[in-house]
């Protein structure tokens, strides 16, 4: 779980690195991830996708799109163990339903934030696909007939920030595919805390191809 810090781990907005020696494995493949967290971070717009692996459900979507000014507009829907949580910001105005809470800002207000491709929303950043060098413990990798590459990194919790410690975060891996052109085709998050594990896989689709984003929260105003 990426947006709403519940189940897993919400490390792909800033991940604080508690040691920085030597001693981390060969990073298979960096290059590759290098490349697909830059392509993710200059898309003019896109939709991610977070689906639950082991129950299918879609459990997360964020919608983004630049305009002609490069500010950014986008929609935001995550659910999980019974709450939900949406929220609508076109640089103008922000509407934010919290678990039953409606809200609506506009520029100018306190607590308004602006995104645009400068000053970049984390989830519209090459933050997006987690990789932390410094932390990995492992890496193991699987090379298809057809060059495809399938890389898993296995971190070491220890070395990574507080939103690890709050969930009592046992392990975590991340594994990327690609296709044969080296193209990012999806990737895995995998958590375990001191109760349970999670597992969601992540889909950037409508590359470049969103049309329009709608308000999404103003369905919740009378909720």
């Amino acid at each position: 779980m990426r947006f709403l810090k519940t189940a897993a781990v919400a490390l792909t907005v800033a991940v604080c690195l508690l040691c920085t020696s030597c001693g981390t494995p060969e990073l298979k493949h960096d290059t590759l991830v290098y490349q697909a967290r830059e392509d993710y971070a200059t898309l003019d717009s896109a939709k991610v996708v977070i689906t639950n692996e082991d129950t299918g459900d879609i459990e997360q979507e964020f919608t983004f799109k630049y305009d002609e000014k490069d500010v950014l507009t986008y929609s935001y829907y995550g659910k999980n163990g019974g709450k939900e949580y949406a929220q609508y910001n076109n640089g103008i105005e922000s509407y934010t339903y919290d678990n039953g809470e409606y809200s609506h800002l506009v520029k100018g207000d306190k607590d308004f934030s602006k995104y645009t491709r400068k000053a970049k929303h984390p989830q519209a950043d090459e933050g997006m696909l987690m990789f932390a060098p410094k932390a990995v413990e492992s890496v193991s990798d699987i090379i298809g007939d057809d060059g495809s590459v399938t890389v898993t990194y296995v971190y070491d919790v220890s070395k990574l920030g507080k939103d690890a410690e709050e969930i009592g975060t046992k392990g975590f891996s991340t594994t990327y595919f690609f296709d044969k052109d080296g193209e990012l085709e999806y990737f895995t998050e995998n958590t375990v805390t001191k109760n349970a594990q999670y597992n969601y896989r992540v889909d950037i689709t409508e590359r470049n191809s969103v049309d329009k984003i709608e308000n999404n929260v103003e369905q919740y105003k009378d909720k």
